[in-house]
Protein backbone atom coordinates (compact mmCIF):
# COMPACT_ATOMS: atom_id res chain seq x y z
CA UNK A 1 0.00 0.00 0.00
CA UNK A 2 1.90 3.53 -0.81
CA UNK A 3 1.83 6.38 1.00
CA UNK A 4 -1.23 8.43 -0.37
CA UNK A 5 -3.43 5.46 -0.06
CA UNK A 6 -2.39 4.74 3.55
CA UNK A 7 -3.52 8.42 4.22
CA UNK A 8 -6.63 8.09 2.50
CA UNK A 9 -7.93 4.48 4.42
CA UNK A 10 -6.90 6.38 8.13
CA UNK A 11 -8.83 9.23 7.23
CA UNK A 12 -11.80 7.15 5.95
CA UNK A 13 -11.34 5.42 8.84
CA UNK A 14 -11.60 8.46 11.77
CA UNK A 15 -14.20 9.59 9.57
CA UNK A 16 -16.13 6.08 10.62
CA UNK A 17 -15.30 6.31 13.86
CA UNK A 18 -16.85 9.95 13.88
CA UNK A 19 -20.00 9.54 12.58
CA UNK A 20 -22.00 8.78 14.83
CA UNK A 21 -20.51 11.51 17.47
CA UNK A 22 -21.19 13.87 14.68
CA UNK A 23 -25.22 13.67 15.36
CA UNK A 24 -25.26 16.67 17.55
CA UNK A 25 -26.57 20.22 17.31
CA UNK A 26 -24.15 23.24 18.26
CA UNK A 27 -25.94 26.03 19.45
CA UNK A 28 -24.10 29.83 20.47
CA UNK A 29 -25.55 32.04 22.62
CA UNK A 30 -24.32 35.61 24.24
CA UNK A 31 -25.44 38.64 26.36
CA UNK A 32 -23.36 41.63 26.17
CA UNK A 33 -23.86 44.29 28.23
CA UNK A 34 -21.99 47.69 27.73
CA UNK A 35 -23.09 49.82 30.51
CA UNK A 36 -21.88 53.28 31.99
CA UNK A 37 -22.09 55.14 35.25
CA UNK A 38 -23.32 58.27 33.91
CA UNK A 39 -22.99 60.24 36.89
CA UNK A 40 -23.16 59.71 40.89
CA UNK A 41 -22.43 62.24 43.60
CA UNK A 42 -20.94 59.35 45.75
CA UNK A 43 -19.31 57.08 44.35
CA UNK A 44 -17.78 55.05 47.54
CA UNK A 45 -21.50 54.11 48.41
CA UNK A 46 -21.51 51.48 45.38
CA UNK A 47 -18.53 49.31 46.78
CA UNK A 48 -19.26 45.90 46.32
CA UNK A 49 -20.23 45.02 49.63
CA UNK A 50 -16.70 46.15 50.94
CA UNK A 51 -17.64 47.79 54.51
CA UNK A 52 -14.12 49.83 54.80
CA UNK A 53 -15.16 51.18 51.72
CA UNK A 54 -18.73 51.94 51.67
CA UNK A 55 -18.94 55.28 52.84
CA UNK A 56 -21.50 58.76 51.85
CA UNK A 57 -18.65 61.46 52.19
CA UNK A 58 -19.62 64.83 53.46
CA UNK A 59 -18.19 66.42 50.12
CA UNK A 60 -19.00 64.99 46.98
CA UNK A 61 -16.86 62.47 45.30
CA UNK A 62 -18.66 62.35 42.06
CA UNK A 63 -17.91 60.12 39.41
CA UNK A 64 -18.07 58.45 35.88
CA UNK A 65 -17.20 55.01 34.00
CA UNK A 66 -17.59 53.24 31.37
CA UNK A 67 -18.03 49.15 31.71
CA UNK A 68 -18.78 45.74 30.06
CA UNK A 69 -19.95 42.25 31.12
CA UNK A 70 -19.95 39.65 28.46
CA UNK A 71 -21.03 36.43 28.78
CA UNK A 72 -20.31 33.62 25.79
CA UNK A 73 -22.02 30.12 26.03
CA UNK A 74 -22.20 26.92 23.86
CA UNK A 75 -24.83 24.21 24.43
CA UNK A 76 -23.52 20.92 22.88
CA UNK A 77 -26.34 18.60 22.39
CA UNK A 78 -27.23 15.07 20.95
CA UNK A 79 -30.10 14.84 18.14
CA UNK A 80 -32.28 13.44 20.33
CA UNK A 81 -31.95 15.50 23.12
CA UNK A 82 -30.75 12.98 25.32
CA UNK A 83 -27.83 14.08 26.63
CA UNK A 84 -26.27 17.92 26.22
CA UNK A 85 -23.42 20.01 27.79
CA UNK A 86 -23.21 23.60 28.46
CA UNK A 87 -19.82 26.06 28.99
CA UNK A 88 -20.04 29.62 29.40
CA UNK A 89 -17.61 32.38 29.58
CA UNK A 90 -17.55 35.91 31.07
CA UNK A 91 -15.38 38.69 31.26
CA UNK A 92 -17.59 40.72 33.93
CA UNK A 93 -16.91 44.45 35.18
CA UNK A 94 -14.26 45.36 32.84
CA UNK A 95 -14.12 49.23 33.39
CA UNK A 96 -12.62 51.06 30.52
CA UNK A 97 -8.73 52.09 31.33
CA UNK A 98 -8.50 49.72 34.05
CA UNK A 99 -5.28 48.79 34.07
CA UNK A 100 -3.20 45.64 35.60
CA UNK A 101 -4.74 42.12 35.98
CA UNK A 102 -7.32 39.64 37.15
CA UNK A 103 -10.79 39.63 36.72
CA UNK A 104 -11.73 43.01 36.63
CA UNK A 105 -8.62 44.37 35.17
CA UNK A 106 -6.90 45.22 31.59
CA UNK A 107 -9.22 47.48 30.06
CA UNK A 108 -6.35 49.80 29.26
CA UNK A 109 -4.03 50.00 26.84
CA UNK A 110 -3.51 47.39 24.81
CA UNK A 111 -6.24 45.23 27.20
CA UNK A 112 -4.07 42.34 28.50
CA UNK A 113 -5.51 41.76 31.57
CA UNK A 114 -6.37 38.19 32.68
CA UNK A 115 -10.09 38.63 33.18
CA UNK A 116 -11.76 35.43 31.38
CA UNK A 117 -13.73 33.40 34.18
CA UNK A 118 -15.73 30.40 33.50
CA UNK A 119 -19.66 31.17 34.10
CA UNK A 120 -21.04 27.51 33.76
CA UNK A 121 -19.65 24.01 32.86
CA UNK A 122 -22.03 21.17 33.39
CA UNK A 123 -23.26 17.62 31.60
CA UNK A 124 -26.98 17.16 31.54
CA UNK A 125 -28.64 13.77 30.49
CA UNK A 126 -32.04 12.17 30.29
CA UNK A 127 -32.17 8.65 32.31
CA UNK A 128 -32.97 5.96 29.99
CA UNK A 129 -36.04 4.31 29.36
CA UNK A 130 -38.15 6.43 31.32
CA UNK A 131 -40.74 8.68 28.89
CA UNK A 132 -41.19 11.24 31.09
CA UNK A 133 -38.56 14.02 31.60
CA UNK A 134 -35.48 12.65 34.77
CA UNK A 135 -32.59 14.06 33.91
CA UNK A 136 -29.17 14.71 36.09
CA UNK A 137 -27.13 18.15 35.48
CA UNK A 138 -23.03 17.33 36.88
CA UNK A 139 -21.17 20.44 37.22
CA UNK A 140 -21.28 24.53 37.65
CA UNK A 141 -24.27 25.43 36.79
CA UNK A 142 -27.84 27.67 38.07
CA UNK A 143 -28.79 27.03 40.76
CA UNK A 144 -32.49 28.65 41.67
CA UNK A 145 -33.99 27.66 45.24
CA UNK A 146 -36.03 30.80 45.59
CA UNK A 147 -34.77 34.38 44.12
CA UNK A 148 -34.78 36.23 47.42
CA UNK A 149 -32.73 33.35 49.36
CA UNK A 150 -30.60 31.81 46.77
CA UNK A 151 -30.17 31.95 42.96
CA UNK A 152 -26.73 32.26 41.85
CA UNK A 153 -24.04 29.32 39.84
CA UNK A 154 -22.77 26.85 42.18
CA UNK A 155 -21.18 23.49 41.76
CA UNK A 156 -22.79 20.35 42.63
CA UNK A 157 -25.54 17.04 41.21
CA UNK A 158 -28.83 18.14 40.54
CA UNK A 159 -31.98 15.34 39.60
CA UNK A 160 -34.71 17.59 38.11
CA UNK A 161 -38.08 16.38 36.49
CA UNK A 162 -41.13 18.91 34.92
CA UNK A 163 -41.96 20.12 38.41
CA UNK A 164 -39.92 18.94 41.04
CA UNK A 165 -35.93 18.77 42.01
CA UNK A 166 -33.33 18.03 44.33
CA UNK A 167 -29.38 18.97 44.31
CA UNK A 168 -26.40 18.56 46.62
CA UNK A 169 -23.90 20.99 46.12
CA UNK A 170 -20.78 21.95 47.89
CA UNK A 171 -19.55 25.52 48.46
CA UNK A 172 -16.58 24.61 50.26
CA UNK A 173 -14.30 21.68 50.64
CA UNK A 174 -11.17 21.55 52.47
CA UNK A 175 -9.07 18.03 52.43
CA UNK A 176 -9.03 16.45 55.98
CA UNK A 177 -5.93 16.17 57.65
CA UNK A 178 -5.12 13.84 60.43
CA UNK A 179 -7.59 13.42 63.43
CA UNK A 180 -10.20 14.85 61.39
CA UNK A 181 -13.70 13.33 60.89
CA UNK A 182 -15.29 12.56 57.24
CA UNK A 183 -16.70 15.94 56.27
CA UNK A 184 -14.96 17.90 58.39
CA UNK A 185 -14.45 21.75 56.91
CA UNK A 186 -16.61 21.23 54.40
CA UNK A 187 -19.43 23.51 53.42
CA UNK A 188 -22.57 21.27 51.64
CA UNK A 189 -26.21 22.31 50.92
CA UNK A 190 -29.03 19.64 50.10
CA UNK A 191 -31.85 22.11 48.43
CA UNK A 192 -35.47 20.39 46.95
CA UNK A 193 -38.43 22.38 45.08
CA UNK A 194 -41.67 21.22 44.41
CA UNK A 195 -43.73 23.71 41.85
CA UNK A 196 -47.39 23.47 40.85
CA UNK A 197 -49.97 25.04 38.38
CA UNK A 198 -53.40 24.98 40.13
CA UNK A 199 -54.43 27.50 37.34
CA UNK A 200 -54.88 30.16 37.19
CA UNK A 201 -52.70 30.25 40.20
CA UNK A 202 -48.87 29.05 40.83
CA UNK A 203 -47.29 27.75 43.69
CA UNK A 204 -43.89 26.51 44.57
CA UNK A 205 -42.67 24.61 47.81
CA UNK A 206 -38.79 24.57 48.72
CA UNK A 207 -36.24 23.80 51.51
CA UNK A 208 -32.75 24.34 51.50
CA UNK A 209 -30.48 22.92 54.21
CA UNK A 210 -26.77 24.30 54.78
CA UNK A 211 -24.35 22.40 57.28
CA UNK A 212 -20.91 22.49 58.64
CA UNK A 213 -18.78 20.49 60.70
CA UNK A 214 -15.20 21.53 61.76
CA UNK A 215 -12.55 20.21 64.70
CA UNK A 216 -12.53 23.55 66.54
CA UNK A 217 -13.42 23.80 70.11
CA UNK A 218 -14.28 26.92 69.91
CA UNK A 219 -15.12 29.46 66.93
CA UNK A 220 -14.08 33.50 67.31
CA UNK A 221 -16.56 35.90 66.08
CA UNK A 222 -15.10 38.80 67.97
CA UNK A 223 -14.33 40.32 64.40
CA UNK A 224 -17.18 39.35 62.52
CA UNK A 225 -18.07 41.69 60.11
CA UNK A 226 -21.84 41.69 59.70
CA UNK A 227 -22.23 44.32 56.76
CA UNK A 228 -19.71 41.90 54.69
CA UNK A 229 -19.76 38.58 56.15
CA UNK A 230 -23.52 38.22 57.42
CA UNK A 231 -24.67 35.31 54.62
CA UNK A 232 -24.55 31.83 53.94
CA UNK A 233 -22.33 31.85 51.68
CA UNK A 234 -19.97 34.26 53.19
CA UNK A 235 -19.69 33.77 57.04
CA UNK A 236 -15.84 32.16 56.53
CA UNK A 237 -14.84 31.21 59.84
CA UNK A 238 -14.80 27.58 60.87
CA UNK A 239 -17.32 26.85 62.88
CA UNK A 240 -19.92 23.92 63.67
CA UNK A 241 -23.71 25.41 62.30
CA UNK A 242 -26.49 24.23 60.27
CA UNK A 243 -29.35 26.38 58.71
CA UNK A 244 -32.62 25.22 57.12
CA UNK A 245 -34.47 27.25 55.16
CA UNK A 246 -37.90 26.52 53.82
CA UNK A 247 -40.83 28.46 52.30
CA UNK A 248 -43.79 28.70 49.80
CA UNK A 249 -43.65 31.29 46.77
CA UNK A 250 -46.10 31.52 44.04
CA UNK A 251 -48.09 34.09 41.83
CA UNK A 252 -52.07 34.72 41.28
CA UNK A 253 -54.05 36.51 38.71
CA UNK A 254 -57.34 37.40 37.48
CA UNK A 255 -58.79 39.58 34.75
CA UNK A 256 -61.34 42.86 36.06
CA UNK A 257 -63.24 45.22 34.66
CA UNK A 258 -60.27 47.42 35.05
CA UNK A 259 -57.42 45.31 33.99
CA UNK A 260 -55.73 42.23 35.27
CA UNK A 261 -54.91 42.30 38.83
CA UNK A 262 -51.84 40.05 40.10
CA UNK A 263 -50.27 39.08 43.43
CA UNK A 264 -46.83 37.71 43.96
CA UNK A 265 -45.44 36.43 47.11
CA UNK A 266 -42.48 34.66 48.75
CA UNK A 267 -42.82 33.28 52.79
CA UNK A 268 -39.94 31.67 54.02
CA UNK A 269 -38.74 30.96 57.59
CA UNK A 270 -35.12 29.79 58.89
CA UNK A 271 -34.14 27.78 61.70
CA UNK A 272 -30.74 26.61 63.11
CA UNK A 273 -27.86 26.58 65.50
CA UNK A 274 -24.73 27.91 65.33
CA UNK A 275 -22.11 25.79 67.96
CA UNK A 276 -19.79 26.60 70.33
CA UNK A 277 -19.21 30.60 69.44
CA UNK A 278 -17.30 33.12 71.65
CA UNK A 279 -16.44 36.77 71.33
CA UNK A 280 -18.12 39.41 71.11
CA UNK A 281 -19.14 40.22 67.25
CA UNK A 282 -22.29 38.71 67.34
CA UNK A 283 -22.86 37.20 70.76
CA UNK A 284 -21.09 37.73 74.18
CA UNK A 285 -19.60 34.50 75.46
CA UNK A 286 -21.93 32.51 74.10
CA UNK A 287 -21.89 28.86 73.71
CA UNK A 288 -24.43 28.12 71.33
CA UNK A 289 -26.42 30.62 68.99
CA UNK A 290 -30.06 29.55 67.96
CA UNK A 291 -31.16 30.97 64.37
CA UNK A 292 -34.98 32.02 63.85
CA UNK A 293 -35.68 34.65 61.11
CA UNK A 294 -38.49 35.22 58.44
CA UNK A 295 -38.41 36.92 55.10
CA UNK A 296 -41.62 37.97 53.18
CA UNK A 297 -42.32 39.33 50.01
CA UNK A 298 -45.61 40.48 48.45
CA UNK A 299 -46.67 42.60 45.22
CA UNK A 300 -50.09 43.70 44.22
CA UNK A 301 -50.48 45.27 40.87
CA UNK A 302 -52.93 45.85 38.20
CA UNK A 303 -52.24 45.74 34.68
CA UNK A 304 -54.59 48.26 32.59
CA UNK A 305 -53.59 49.19 28.95
CA UNK A 306 -50.43 50.18 28.43
CA UNK A 307 -49.71 50.70 31.79
CA UNK A 308 -49.04 48.80 35.05
CA UNK A 309 -49.54 49.76 38.76
CA UNK A 310 -47.42 47.48 41.17
CA UNK A 311 -46.93 48.01 45.37
CA UNK A 312 -43.80 45.84 46.60
CA UNK A 313 -43.37 44.83 50.24
CA UNK A 314 -39.66 43.28 51.10
CA UNK A 315 -39.36 42.24 55.02
CA UNK A 316 -36.69 40.42 56.31
CA UNK A 317 -36.55 40.06 60.22
CA UNK A 318 -33.42 41.64 62.14
CA UNK A 319 -31.57 41.24 65.11
CA UNK A 320 -32.64 43.41 67.56
CA UNK A 321 -30.06 42.35 70.41
CA UNK A 322 -26.59 41.28 69.09
CA UNK A 323 -25.05 40.36 72.50
CA UNK A 324 -27.29 37.52 73.28
CA UNK A 325 -27.62 34.30 72.62
CA UNK A 326 -30.06 34.14 69.47
CA UNK A 327 -29.72 35.04 65.43
CA UNK A 328 -33.11 36.29 64.81
CA UNK A 329 -31.55 38.69 61.64
CA UNK A 330 -32.46 37.02 57.96
CA UNK A 331 -29.31 34.94 56.18
CA UNK A 332 -29.71 34.96 52.49
CA UNK A 333 -27.00 32.58 50.90
CA UNK A 334 -26.41 33.90 47.24
CA UNK A 335 -28.82 36.79 45.68
CA UNK A 336 -28.95 39.43 42.95
CA UNK A 337 -31.44 42.05 45.05
CA UNK A 338 -32.39 44.86 42.11
CA UNK A 339 -35.27 46.42 43.52
CA UNK A 340 -33.54 50.13 44.56
CA UNK A 341 -31.23 51.66 42.17
CA UNK A 342 -29.21 53.18 45.04
CA UNK A 343 -29.71 50.65 47.54
CA UNK A 344 -28.59 47.54 45.40
CA UNK A 345 -28.36 46.27 42.20
CA UNK A 346 -31.33 48.32 40.54
CA UNK A 347 -28.49 50.55 38.33
CA UNK A 348 -27.65 48.53 35.20
CA UNK A 349 -23.20 49.44 36.80
CA UNK A 350 -24.65 45.84 38.75
CA UNK A 351 -21.23 45.55 39.75
CA UNK A 352 -21.05 48.31 41.64
CA UNK A 353 -23.41 48.34 44.55
CA UNK A 354 -23.92 48.82 48.23
CA UNK A 355 -25.42 45.71 48.63
CA UNK A 356 -26.23 42.67 46.67
CA UNK A 357 -28.88 41.16 49.46
CA UNK A 358 -32.42 41.85 50.67
CA UNK A 359 -31.12 42.90 53.93
CA UNK A 360 -28.19 45.68 55.52
CA UNK A 361 -25.99 43.52 57.88
CA UNK A 362 -28.36 41.72 60.74
CA UNK A 363 -31.01 44.25 60.71
CA UNK A 364 -32.74 42.89 57.84
CA UNK A 365 -34.90 45.50 56.01
CA UNK A 366 -38.58 47.19 55.65
CA UNK A 367 -39.04 48.00 51.89
CA UNK A 368 -42.79 49.73 50.66
CA UNK A 369 -42.35 50.28 47.10
CA UNK A 370 -44.72 52.13 44.48
CA UNK A 371 -44.22 51.38 40.80
CA UNK A 372 -45.30 52.74 36.97
CA UNK A 373 -44.69 51.01 34.27
CA UNK A 374 -45.71 52.01 31.23
CA UNK A 375 -45.32 50.49 27.53
CA UNK A 376 -45.27 53.57 25.17
CA UNK A 377 -44.80 51.71 22.22
CA UNK A 378 -44.18 48.09 21.10
CA UNK A 379 -40.28 48.92 21.66
CA UNK A 380 -40.35 51.63 24.58
CA UNK A 381 -40.98 51.25 28.16
CA UNK A 382 -40.66 53.92 30.54
CA UNK A 383 -41.45 53.92 34.23
CA UNK A 384 -41.17 55.31 37.82
CA UNK A 385 -41.24 54.57 41.46
CA UNK A 386 -40.95 55.45 44.78
CA UNK A 387 -39.31 53.61 48.11
CA UNK A 388 -39.75 54.08 51.46
CA UNK A 389 -36.65 52.00 53.05
CA UNK A 390 -35.76 51.18 56.44
CA UNK A 391 -34.11 48.32 58.17
CA UNK A 392 -36.21 46.00 60.57
CA UNK A 393 -34.58 46.78 63.80
CA UNK A 394 -32.80 49.81 64.79
CA UNK A 395 -29.14 50.06 63.42
CA UNK A 396 -26.39 51.05 66.05
CA UNK A 397 -23.43 52.89 65.56
CA UNK A 398 -21.21 55.39 67.25
CA UNK A 399 -18.70 57.82 65.97
CA UNK A 400 -15.65 55.71 65.87
CA UNK A 401 -16.79 52.58 63.95
CA UNK A 402 -19.62 51.41 62.05
CA UNK A 403 -22.50 48.92 63.48
CA UNK A 404 -21.56 49.32 67.71
CA UNK A 405 -17.51 47.73 67.65
CA UNK A 406 -17.53 45.90 70.78
CA UNK A 407 -15.78 47.76 73.56
CA UNK A 408 -17.02 51.08 71.77
CA UNK A 409 -20.34 52.52 73.66
CA UNK A 410 -22.71 52.34 71.14
CA UNK A 411 -23.99 56.13 70.82
CA UNK A 412 -26.76 56.08 68.04
CA UNK A 413 -29.48 54.66 66.67
CA UNK A 414 -32.17 54.30 63.88
CA UNK A 415 -33.97 52.47 61.32
CA UNK A 416 -35.02 54.87 58.88
CA UNK A 417 -32.70 54.64 55.97
CA UNK A 418 -34.56 57.46 53.87
CA UNK A 419 -36.93 58.47 50.94
CA UNK A 420 -35.86 56.82 46.89
CA UNK A 421 -36.89 58.15 43.53
CA UNK A 422 -36.21 56.23 40.60
CA UNK A 423 -37.48 56.25 37.19
CA UNK A 424 -35.99 54.58 33.61
CA UNK A 425 -36.83 54.13 29.82
CA UNK A 426 -35.91 51.68 27.72
CA UNK A 427 -35.87 50.76 23.96
CA UNK A 428 -35.45 48.02 21.82
CA UNK A 429 -32.78 49.38 19.20
CA UNK A 430 -32.69 46.26 17.36
CA UNK A 431 -34.71 42.70 18.27
CA UNK A 432 -32.06 41.99 20.40
CA UNK A 433 -30.54 45.39 21.20
CA UNK A 434 -32.07 47.02 24.03
CA UNK A 435 -30.85 50.90 25.35
CA UNK A 436 -31.59 52.03 28.34
CA UNK A 437 -31.47 54.77 30.96
CA UNK A 438 -32.25 55.05 34.66
CA UNK A 439 -31.23 57.60 37.67
CA UNK A 440 -32.48 57.09 41.17
CA UNK A 441 -32.22 60.05 44.03
CA UNK A 442 -31.88 58.85 48.49
CA UNK A 443 -33.08 61.53 50.41
CA UNK A 444 -31.19 59.90 53.61
CA UNK A 445 -32.69 60.07 56.64
CA UNK A 446 -30.80 59.52 60.18
CA UNK A 447 -29.87 55.93 59.68
CA UNK A 448 -27.28 56.42 56.66
CA UNK A 449 -25.65 58.25 59.36
CA UNK A 450 -23.64 54.83 59.82
CA UNK A 451 -21.75 55.02 56.91
CA UNK A 452 -20.38 58.82 56.79
CA UNK A 453 -16.98 59.05 58.03
CA UNK A 454 -15.99 58.17 61.12
CA UNK A 455 -15.54 61.64 63.48
CA UNK A 456 -18.81 63.72 61.50
CA UNK A 457 -21.21 61.05 62.52
CA UNK A 458 -23.72 62.44 64.95
CA UNK A 459 -26.84 60.70 64.34
CA UNK A 460 -28.28 62.72 61.76
CA UNK A 461 -28.20 61.82 58.17
CA UNK A 462 -26.91 64.50 55.92
CA UNK A 463 -26.11 63.04 52.68
CA UNK A 464 -28.42 62.40 49.97
CA UNK A 465 -27.22 60.51 46.85
CA UNK A 466 -27.99 60.33 43.29
CA UNK A 467 -27.18 57.91 40.50
CA UNK A 468 -27.56 57.55 36.98
CA UNK A 469 -26.73 54.73 34.58
CA UNK A 470 -27.16 53.52 31.27
CA UNK A 471 -26.67 50.39 28.80
CA UNK A 472 -26.55 48.92 25.56
CA UNK A 473 -27.15 45.12 25.95
CA UNK A 474 -27.53 42.87 23.33
CA UNK A 475 -28.89 38.92 23.86
CA UNK A 476 -28.95 36.26 21.18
Amino acid sequence: MNKNLKILFIALLALAVAAPAMAAKITAHGDLDNRMLVYTDQINFFSSNSASNTELSNDDAPDTFATAKYRLWTKMETNDGNTYGVYAIEFGGLRFGSGGTGKASGGSFSGDGINIETRWAYTDFQLPSVDTKARFRIGLFSNNVNKNFWAESAMGVKFYTDNWYIAWLRGDDRQAAGGDSWGDGDLDTLSARYDMKLEPAKVGLFLSYFWQDTQDDVSDFSSFNTFTSYALDDINIDTDFYALTFGVDGSWGTATNQGKFFVNWDVMYQIGEFNDVSGTGLAADATDMDLAAYFAHLDVGLNFGKATVTYTLYYASGDDNPNDDDLDGWLGADTDASFSVIMNEGGYTNDDYFTDRYYIADKGIIVNKLALDYKATKKTKIGVAVLLLQTAEDMEWNNVDQFGTPGVTNTFADDSIGVELDAYISHKLYKNLTLAWNFGFLSSDDATDAFEPAGTRNGSGDVDVFRSTARARLKF
